[in-house]
């Protein structure tokens, strides 16, 4: 018989359960789960400290600009190094970095620092934004975005819940009534503005609260619009975005924004699990992205798993893939994940990332070479510029709780793991659903695509497992030969009787006749 996988659910008990009760470094593609990949480090030297915020950006001719902030400094990722463009900052853990492109200029700012500027193809370093020769005083903000042709910016060091934008298509003009610039001080309970969007429209999140920010012109400039009350985002790390649709992560769980609908897209699915598995001590660490091509909302986090974990770094990736509207997990142990253009490298410039060739883990024939393509990068726990690119992610996958035949105990004697990769399977059982597993031996495929194993009980779950290092496309199932224990003697039973009938059937006959004549 045929088990599919099914939708990752973790939130569902284990029996009865519709899909999986385990989907790790894989994400569910249309009809299976694909694999997803390790981190790849590729960089030549380090930040030498975590990131506290990155941005990957395109000039107007094309070319890439990748940037990355510590608490000290910004900097530059340019053909596989690192190189300073702004030291002597003074951010802590707590203030981390937006990333905002307006025209050819590139904002950055934390809160605490002067709001920096970098004009791509023509600055060397960064500077402070009010260095360019403004009207107005620039304001010290935390978060920013672009919506339609204003820089946007929110919770200013003297006024959290304030919003102040720039003049049209001019990032000079900070003086309110010029050129449409102007400043807004958001009211209510909402809290203090942790992130905005970009866009033709623009949404800020504040902690308890989402407003919609609209055009409109005249003496208004933008109309304000709550479009969430109650619910805003936790921190303005666990917001993402893909064009317009808009991923964040509440005290109440994950929602997507598209349009003016705020829809739970974690209820009774992931909501549960991940509020256990998060490890709260460090929760502001989370952080989000976006892989637009594989249309994946991803959430870096601390989980509670790693135990020996004292320092915050992250290690596990909550996946929403947003096509299929499924969710699964993946390891990685990272400071930040951002949606990255790659610069093109030539054969000079791969001698950064490494003198031989065969040491490079990534596979020369993809994308990453070429540039020009948005890829989903990283900075990991050594500090090193990564993309996930490598084969090293072990998948496991585990079906929900079975009972194969409804009412009877049986046993398994075959698994054909319905996976194009030489996978391995266990099987933990159960006689009641409030025992504890037993695990049989880890089961390796032989040549017929079959995992030979033998298990009885009454309740079954079923682990798959893909090895590291191995490049596999989909994981739809399991096939499994299993009988019914008792119902081999039963149907000898039947026979004995039935033999014993037809060796004496003039014996039957007889008391046959009596009974019809009485």
């Amino acid at each position: 018989m045929q088990i599919p996988f099914g939708e990752w659910l973790p939130d569902q008990p284990e029996y009865l359960n519709p899909g999986a009760i385990t989907a790790n470094n894989v994400y569910f593609a249309q009809n299976s789960y694909k694999r997803f990949p390790s981190l790849v480090a590729y960089s030549s030297n380090t930040t030498s400290a975590n990131s506290r915020g990155a941005g990957s950006f395109r000039d107007g001719s094309n070319t890439v600009f990748n940037f990355v902030a510590t608490n000290t400094d910004i900097f530059q990722l340019d053909s596989g190094a690192f190189t300073s463009r702004k030291s002597s900052l003074t951010g802590n853990n707590d203030d981390y970095f937006t990333f905002t492109q307006f025209g050819n200029h590139v904002i950055a700012s934390n809160g605490v620092d002067a709001p920096q500027y970098y004009l791509m193809g023509s600055s060397t370093n960064f500077a402070n934004l009010s260095s360019i020769g403004t009207s107005g005083t620039v304001p010290v903000f935390k978060v920013s975005g672009v919506i339609r042709d204003f820089l946007v910016t929110g919770n200013q060091s003297n006024a959290s819940n304030r919003i102040q934008w720039s003049g049209i298509n001019d990032i000079t003009t900070w003086q309110p009534g010029t050129k449409q610039s102007d400043i807004q001080d958001l009211p209510g309970s909402g809290g203090q503005i942790v992130h905005i969007t970009s866009g033709e429209i623009g949404y800020v999140f504040r902690q308890n609260q989402i407003i919609r920010m609209d055009y409109v012109g005249g003496a208004t400039v933008f109309r304000l619009s709550v479009i969430s009350p109650n619910r805003g985002a936790v921190l303005g790390r666990t917001v993402c975005q893909d064009n317009r649709r808009v991923f964040f992560y509440a005290d109440d769980g994950f929602f997507e924004i598209n349009g003016d609908q705020v829809t739970a897209i974690g209820a009774e699915k992931v909501n549960r699990f991940f509020d256990v598995d998060l490890n709260k001590a460090f929760s502001d660490r989370i952080c989000a992205a976006v892989d637009p091509f594989n249309q994946l909302a991803m959430w870096l986090y601390p989980s509670s798993q790693d135990t020996a974990n004292t320092t915050g770094i992250c290690d596990k990736i909550i996946i929403y893939n947003y096509a299929t509207q499924k969710w699964s997990t993946a390891d990685a142990s990272a400071s930040t994940i951002f949606s990255q253009f790659v610069g093109a490298f030539t054969v000079e410039t791969m001698d950064l990332l490494s003198e031989n060739l065969d040491q490079i883990n990534i596979a020369l024939d993809t994308a990453f070479w070429n540039g020009g393509q948005k890829l989903l990068g990283a900075i990991d726990n050594n500090f090193k510029a990564s993309i996930f690119s490598g084969t090293q992610n072990q998948g496991t996958i585990e079906t929900r709780q079975l009972e194969l035949f409804p009412g009877h105990r049986s046993s398994i004697t075959n698994i054909r793991p319905i996976v194009d990769a030489e996978a391995t399977v266990t099987i933990k059982s159960k006689e009641k659903l409030a025992d504890s597993d037993t695990e049989s031996t880890t089961s390796t495929m032989v040549t017929s695509g079959d995992n030979p194993v033998r298990q009885s009980g009454r309740y079954f779950k079923i682990k798959v497992v893909t090895p590291s290092g191995v490049a596999w496309t989909h994981a739809q199932g399991v096939d499994l030969i299993a009988s019914r224990i008792g119902l081999r003697w039963q149907i000898k039973l039947i026979l004995i009787m039935l033999d014993i009938v037809l060796k004496h059937k003039s014996f039957f006959k007889d008391k046959l006749r009596k009974q019809l004549i009485h």
